[in-house]
């Protein structure tokens, strides 16, 4: 399960999301095949959340270095 953040006013994605995994070792291969990677030529920084979800574990990437975005720090 995907779920992508967006600013309530102006509709646009806040740079960063959740990804919810079933199986911890998929959401550790994903975190591990794409932390640091670029993604429309920015990197893209992935983290585990602090909170489970549903009981599984969740991948929190988001885009570093664009401006003023929100992003979730863990």
């Amino acid at each position: 399960v995907v779920n992508i953040l967006y600013d309530k006013d102006t509709k646009r994605s806040r740079g960063f999301g959740f990804v919810n995994f079933s199986k911890e070792d998929d959401a550790r291969c994903a975190k591990d095949a794409m932390d640091g990677k670029a993604l429309l030529g920015r990197p893209l920084r992935i983290s585990f959340a602090l909170k489970k979800v549903r009981g599984g574990l969740v991948v929190v990437p988001h885009l570093s270095q664009i401006g003023d975005i929100a992003t979730h720090n863990t």
